[in-house]
This record gives structure tokens, C-alpha cells and sequence, in this order.
């Protein structure tokens, strides 16, 4: 299951490009869905939906605009965090567009990087998933990413450089020719991939300043950072769910929409998850709930009012009522019953 959201720090350069239109902040918002405060925190996740709403609210007030190049004169690489610095921190560009083709996913898990590095030449392509179609039908956005990585190269290496070669799957706009005076090559329109080509010399271009042996702590860093997405994706919306009831202090704080906030999907995309794994969020929510209980009765630590607090019940008659839902019998009958058991009673 691959997650269906973006960081938060994408958006930045995109909000830049925006405010350049003259498109207020407040609009910029709007499309986005989010507030001012939660969008600056670096640890949240945007859907995907948003990027769309965005991308379409910025190509119709700005289409005829070269805004790919307008997003890459935006984009500092240390602005989306770890992955940025291992960027500037790697010994040369081939080893730096490497990197990025692998750890992209810890800031877009969704879009896909390929680099193929020969003696001859060095190549990067942009593979678009299905899901986002709305992107090529809107050209600007993949042209954004493909210009965007021109510009960080340069940005790298302290060199001018310009590829030899770069294509574009989508037709000729009335902002190619901008396009094509910053890239310093005719673009190729209409191709059958998404690519961009320079020569072998390219990947031997150091980074400059780069501190190679921090960089090499950060890639392991990211790595592993990676390794755990990967575990995520292969978990259940169930699964993703209880585990953040369960880590809430007080069972029940949360309501479905700050779950699925915090699993950076919407509601009504969560309640269909569930609904396709034959669950409800009531009833993960009554489990963990449950689950909780019957810890803590056998811990035997907390008296019966507190935990009937920190499951979220409004008294202790209400937990009472609910556990011998559970189990048939009261609370402190089964604590009783299991002491007994256990020869400590």
C-alpha cells in the first residue's frame, strides 16, 4: 500500500511561483486545504489531491508563463531537509542524482526516478504514476521536475551546465520557448518519455562544499528512514490506524478526521479503506479500547476510576458496562478470577 502524500516542504517553491503570479497567499491556501501553520511544520504529509489543486490553480492564472522555470529558480535542495543534504553533501553530481532517484520517495513516494549512468552518458528519467494523469494534461508540473533537476545540478556543481538532450511527453506551450532559453537546448515535445541527458562528464562534476563524509552518514540515515517506508507501505490501513489510537494517552481524544490527518488522507478516503478491509473505525477504536483494559487490569497499578478515565469513558459505570460487553463480567471480578489462576489471590 504506498502512501498517498507528499511533504509538507514541496509546497514552498510552489507557493513561491504563486506569489509571483500575484495569486494571494490566502488563495494558495485555499487550494491547498491546509493552514498557514500546520503547512510550515516539516514532519507533515499533504495529499496528493492538493499538489493537483494547486498546480491547476497556478496554470490557469499563470499558463502562458514559463513556470517550470519559475519553480526551479524557487527550489534551494536543502529546503525538503535530510534528503537535500545528502544531496549537497555527495562527492560529485552522478553520485548525487543517484542518491536522489533512491531516497525521493522519503519526499514524493509516489513519483519514481530512474538514473542510468554509462561511459558515455548520463541519463535521469521521470516516471509519472497512473494516479496522476492530471499532471502531463496540465504540462507544467512534470516539466517542472524535469527543469527543476537542470537547475539543482547547476546549483550543485557551481557550473553553467546544460544537458545535451531532454524530453517531454506533452505538447509545445506558449512558455516552451522561455523554457528552452533557460535549459540551453531545444527540448524535444510530444516524446514517448519523460528524460533529461548529459554527457558522461556531467557525473564527474564535484559538488561544491560538500563534506563527503557527512554526507555519506546522512545517505545511511535516509536509507534507513527508507526502509521504514517501505514497512509502511505494506501495512494495513487497520494496522496504521490502531497504532495511532493506541499511542494516545487517553483513548478516544481522537476523532476519525484527526486520524486520518495524521495518516495524511482525507476522511472520507480512510472510512473507505477501512470499509474495504471489513472494518469501521468504531469498532478499531472499541478493540483498542478493549485491548487497553485488559492490560491494565493486569498490571493491577491503577484503580478502576482511572482506568475507566483513560479509555475515555465518561465514568467508571460506563467502563463497567463496556467491559462486561467484553468478557461477560466485571472488571474487578476478572481481575479476581485471574488471580486466582495465577495463585496470587
Amino acid at each position: 500500500m504506498r502512501p498517498q502524500a507528499l511533504l509538507s516542504s514541496l509546497f514552498r517553491p510552489l507557493f513561491h511561483v504563486g506569489e509571483s503570479l500575484g495569486i494571494p497567499r490566502a488563495l494558495l491556501l485555499e487550494a491547498v486545504g491546509e493552514e498557514e501553520a500546520r503547512l510550515a511544520r516539516p514532519d507533515v504529509r499533504v495529499p496528493y489531491t492538493a499538489l493537483e489543486r494547486l498546480w491547476a490553480l497556478l496554470v490557469r492564472e499563470g499558463g502562458k508563463e514559463p513556470l517550470a522555470v519559475r519553480l526551479a529558480q524557487a527550489v534551494e535542495p536543502t529546503h525538503v531537509g535530510l534528503v537535500g543534504y545528502v544531496l549537497v553533501n555527495s562527492p560529485d553530481l552522478g553520485t548525487s542524482l543517484q542518491r536522489y532517484c533512491r531516497i525521493n520517495a522519503l519526499l514524493d513516494p509516489r513519483t519514481r526516478w530512474r538514473v542510468l549512468h554509462t561511459d558515455r552518458a548520463l541519463r535521469v528519467e521521470l516516471h509519472l504514476d497512473p494516479l496522476d494523469a492530471w499532471a502531463p494534461r496540465l504540462q507544467h508540473p512534470p516539466e517542472g521536475l524535469l527543469v527543476t533537476l537542470v537547475s539543482s545540478a547547476r546549483l550543485l556543481s557551481g557550473e553553467d551546465w546544460s544537458p545535451t538532450r531532454i524530453c517531454f511527453a506533452h505538447p509545445r506551450h506558449a512558455a516552451s520557448s522561455a523554457v528552452e532559453d533557460f535549459l540551453g537546448v531545444a527540448a524535444e515535445y510530444d516524446a514517448s518519455a519523460y528524460l533529461v541527458e548529459g554527457d558522461a562528464a556531467a557525473a564527474r562534476l564535484p559538488i561544491r562544499h560538500a563534506d563527503i563524509e557527512l554526507g555519506n552518514l546522512l545517505h545511511a540515515r535516509a536509507e534507513a528512514e527508507l526502509a521504514q517506508l517501505r514497512i509502511h507501505e505494506t501495512r494495513s490501513w487497520r494496522e496504521q490506524v490502531e497504532e495511532v489510537l493506541a499511542a494516545q494517552p487517553r483513548t478516544g481524544d481522537l476523532v476519525p478526521a484527526d486520524v486520518a490527518t495524521r495518516l495524511a488522507v482525507s476522511e472520507r478516503t480512510l472510512q473507505r479503506r477501512l470499509r474495504e478491509e471489513g472494518v469501521t473505525f468504531a469498532g478499531l477504536e472499541d478493540a483498542v479500547r478493549r485491548d487497553r483494559a485488559f492490560q491494565f487490569l493486569r498490571d493491577g497499578v491503577l484503580p478502576h476510576f482511572e482506568i475507566a478515565f483513560l479509555l475515555g469513558f465518561s465514568d467508571p459505570s460506563a467502563f463497567t458496562r463496556a467491559f462486561r460487553r467484553w468478557s461477560g463480567t466485571t472488571p474487578g471480578h476478572w481481575q479476581q478470577a485471574r488471580g486466582a489462576r495465577d495463585g496470587s489471590a
